[in-house]
């Protein structure tokens, strides 16, 4: 195995099945295993995980915790802990990859290098059709353009465009679409756990404490790795947000980018 693709999940079976069938897809065969990283442990997803590990052609691992409030750090560590390679890829419960998608992570891999990349943000009318149908056929550039998706330029499939055309943006990393070897994630001490609210916090705190090692680049994978995000009624809140600024905002003030409450737990006092 070459990755490990770990996908944040909380209640929703449907997604999850849509994302399995389309990691079943890709068009690079047997070089990944898939982690499902819950922040739950409803009886109704280990029952859907065990029903689905002999349909697919990759190994499927699922870690899961008791559901008290966002943890989603905490299922996160849990699932880096578990994964059996050097490199692992990050996807959103919500968030479908392209059938290249594992494919154009694997060719851009390689030591200290952090890859990232962005979202089709899908209408609910495009969501709903695949969800009926049981495929991505709907996801078509020119179909996305019909049908009122958002970030439809994400979508373009042009592997071939070089990084010196990719435009370098803030706040590059998303949870929902991004790879980090396993070795980089735990010089940092993997995702801080003090982020208990929803609403991406977590992934600038990823990012700004991965800039801190100084040894790092940040590659795009601006089309060439696409997902497309599955349209739904936002689950957080500005107010949520502001609140993981303020945690964000301290934890660079003291500068703890190796984070005290993550994978290995440190005595803040030492």
């Amino acid at each position: 195995m070459l990755a490990s693709v770990v996908i944040s999940y909380y209640k929703n079976i449907a997604n999850l099945e849509i994302l399995l069938l389309a990691l079943n897809n890709q068009s690079s065969k047997k070089t990944f295993e898939v982690i499902v990283s819950e922040d739950d442990d409803a009886v109704e997803t280990t029952n859907f995980i065990s029903a689905q590990q002999s349909l697919l052609s990759f190994p499927l691992i699922h870690v899961s915790q008791s559901d008290e409030g966002f943890r989603k750090c905490k299922a996160l560590n849990r699932a880096i802990a578990a994964s059996s390679t050097d490199f692992i890829i990050f996807l959103d419960g919500d968030c479908i990859p392209h059938r290249h998608f594992v494919k154009q992570y694997l060719l851009a891999k390689q030591p200290g290098r952090v890859i990232y990349g962005r979202r089709v943000m899908l209408s609910e009318k495009i969501s709903n059709c695949i969800f009926h149908n049981k495929n991505m056929n709907s996801v078509a550039f020119f179909n996305l353009l019909l049908n009122a998706c958002k970030r439809v330029e994400e979508g373009l499939y042009l592997p071939f465009i070089p990084q010196i055309f990719k435009r370098k943006k803030a706040g590059r990393l998303l949870g929902c679409n991004m790879g980090i070897f396993k070795q980089d994630l735990l010089s940092i001490n993997g995702f801080d756990e003090d982020y208990i609210f929803a609403g991406g916090g977590e992934d600038s705190d990823i990012e700004w404490r991965l800039e801190s090692l100084k040894k790092l680049s940040f590659y795009s994978m601006k089309f060439s790795a696409i997902v497309y995000h599955l349209y739904h009624i936002d689950r957080f809140t500005r107010a949520m947000e502001l609140k993981n600024n303020v945690v964000l905002s301290s934890k660079i003030k003291e500068n703890h980018f190796v984070c005290i409450n993550g994978i290995k737990k440190i005595d803040k006092n030492l």
